[in-house]
């Protein structure tokens, strides 16, 4: 498995032909990882933007852009939206990227009836971690699409992120469903819906919960705690209560931490790569990197 973003890049430049279609791909933060993913032979991109906007980006931040960066001239956002997804629909692209435009145009797009990646499976955002002081990487999930999810949902979520990790190179993955305590609790009504999930189980999945994080990630704690199972201190896969939660959760790592990260939408018909509208160039070249490692 790979153990880090650097063999996630890696694996990237060997897979030749990727190609990202990026709505409002105009800011500074885009387009430098756009230039460092052509720079690297990681993809080609093409940006679907008001040709100003990005002129005027490229002239204040300095930039010369890779010549393999197409723009795409449009005049809204709603525009660039719709446009990208057909572009990858079409098959004139292979991974759809956020730029700077709002989740909810972009996800609209995504999900045309017409023209959009729709599979019929639950979406959900997968965010893949990279903390230094782990041997592994680590999906945490759903901090992005679905606010409250139902056991159903839930378990869509956990294959999800299960079929990202297995491209990663992880054999069965090892989902913990997180809670602040690892017993069932009528206050806490996660607990009961996990230790149901749990005890259904999930096919190709080792799954566990409730459990706390100290107890998921730890061995040492988790052996404190007696808390014994595949997953036990050696998970893979966080799963998060709600949205708030996984949102709260991935962020964390990303502004409090030197943590390595990358997100995408998992359930698609081809690789989404959805971030935030503030993160940083490296965060999205690894995030387009994670879209053509796990789209292959």
């Amino acid at each position: 498995m790979y153990e880090n973003f650097a063999q996630i890049r890696q694996a990237a430049r060997d897979d030749k032909g990727a190609r990202a279609a990026v709505p409002m791909g105009h800011d500074e933060a885009s387009l430098e990882a756009l230039n460092m993913a052509a720079e690297e032979d990681i993809a080609t991109s093409v940006v679907f933007a008001p040709r100003a906007l990005v002129e005027e980006t490229v002239g204040r931040a300095g930039l010369k852009l890779h010549p393999s960066i197409e723009i795409a001239d449009v005049a809204t956002e709603a525009d660039a939206a719709i446009e990208a997804v057909k572009c990858v629909s079409g098959g004139g692209a292979t991974i759809l990227m956020k730029g700077l435009l709002k989740t909810s145009g972009f996800l609209k797009a995504v999900l045309d009836r017409e023209h959009g990646l729709r599979t019929g499976r639950v979406l959900s955002h997968v965010a893949v971690i990279h903390v230094p002081r782990q041997d592994r990487l680590v999906a945490i999930t759903d901090g992005g699409m679905i606010p409250r999810p139902t056991a159903e949902q839930v378990v869509q979520i956990v294959q999800n992120a299960a079929g990202v990790m297995v491209r990663l190179g992880c054999g069965t993955p090892r989902a913990a469903l997180l809670a602040a305590v690892e017993v069932e609790d009528e206050n806490l009504p996660e607990t009961s819906l996990f230790a149901s999930i749990a005890r259904n189980g999930i096919e190709g999945v080792h799954v566990q919960g409730p459990l706390a994080v100290d107890g998921a990630m730890d061995p040492e704690a988790a052996a404190i705690k007696r808390i014994t199972g595949e997953v036990a201190g050696r998970a893979n896969i966080l799963v998060t209560p709600d949205l708030s939660c996984g949102n709260i959760f991935a962020k964390a790592f990303m502004y409090m931490t030197d943590t390595e990260v990358g997100g995408m939408i998992a359930g698609a018909a081809a690789p989404v790569v959805m971030l935030s509208r503030s993160d940083a160039a490296r965060t999205k070249l690894n995030s387009l990197a994670l879209g053509v490692v796990t789209g292959a």
